[in-house]
């Protein structure tokens, strides 16, 4: 009897509600350690992970699809990067909305290079959710130019893109590289990617923001590997849907927590684009009339 075959979307929910926490957790660190500081401690924190776990199981990383390997890592330390900026920039909630858009760039550039389906339904999705992010991005912009959406917004929508790719290489590589093989990729590109960074802007880690980048990264680790693991058994597509749950957690805390500001249109573009995103990757079921018999 075979085994039943575990849930992709259950598990990426589990990831979504780590990578939540973690969005907040980097606002905090907003104004005491730089962006690209605390994503190369996350990568640095992930790769250290990786290597206990490949000693543990005293094995080698998987490096046959070491080109598309390297691509996962270069899409992810951008995605990452640019989404600690964004988070620095404006905030946790409105940064999140912006990189979770990620999953309808997925579908995109999937239906591009995996020849998953596309449809009408889904080219609808990317409209409302592209609608909604350049509406979140523009109410972020200076009250004495406010047609101008701040660097933080912009570079917000980057990480989308740069994750949207990253998540389609994902699911290729998930048909034959186990999940922490492409953890350690990520975490050893991401870390050249950033470490260039943050290096001119270094400072010293002591006490309270040592214990928040090393929380940043731990949860990193938790997140990503269930992440990639919960690809593994979903589309790029469908699976990728339900890391809407990350704008949603990240949304909630930063208000209650952090008591961060909400604007109407922040507020009904956040509703747009994750609206969008799930239009576009759900598998919604056919509107055509079902055949009665003959």
């Amino acid at each position: 009897m075979s085994k039943p075959r575990p849930s992709g979307t259950a598990i990426i929910a589990v990831s979504s509600l780590f990578f939540g926490v973690m969005a907040v957790m980097t606002r905090l660190l907003a104004g005491q350690v730089p962006a690209a500081q605390v994503a190369a401690v996350r990568f640095a924190v992930g790769l250290l992970g990786c290597i206990a776990i490949f000693a543990w199981q005293r094995r080698w990383p998987n490096l046959k699809q070491w080109r598309l390997l390297g691509l996962r890592g270069l899409f992810g330390g951008v995605a990452v990067v640019t989404y600690f900026f964004a988070i620095e920039r404006l905030g946790a909630a409105p940064a999140t909305v912006l990189n979770y858009s990620s999953p309808i760039y997925a579908a995109v550039f999937a239906a591009w290079f995996l020849q998953e389906t596309t449809t009408p339904i889904k080219r609808l999705g990317l409209l409302v959710a592209t609608s909604g992010a350049a509406l979140v991005a523009f109410s972020s912009g200076h009250s004495a130019h406010p047609l101008v959406p701040d660097l933080g917004a912009i570079v917000g929508v980057l990480s989308a893109v740069a994750g949207g790719a990253a998540m389609t290489v994902i699911r290729r590589l998930r048909d034959d590289t186990d999940a922490f093989t492409i953890f350690f990729a990520f975490c050893l590109v991401g870390l050249l990617v950033s470490a260039p960074l943050a290096a001119p802007t270094w400072v010293p880690l002591a006490g309270r923001p040592l214990g928040i980048c090393l929380g940043v990264g731990l949860l990193s680790i938790a997140g990503q590997l269930l992440f990639s693991h919960g690809m593994g058994f979903t589309s790029a597509t469908a699976g990728s849907a339900t890391t809407q749950l990350v704008p949603a957690v990240a949304w909630t805390l930063a208000l209650g927590w952090l008591g961060e500001p909400v604007t109407f249109p922040g507020l009904l573009g956040a509703v747009l684009c994750v609206g969008g995103v799930l239009l576009g990757v759900v598998p919604w079921p056919s509107l055509r009339p079902r055949s009665t018999g003959p």
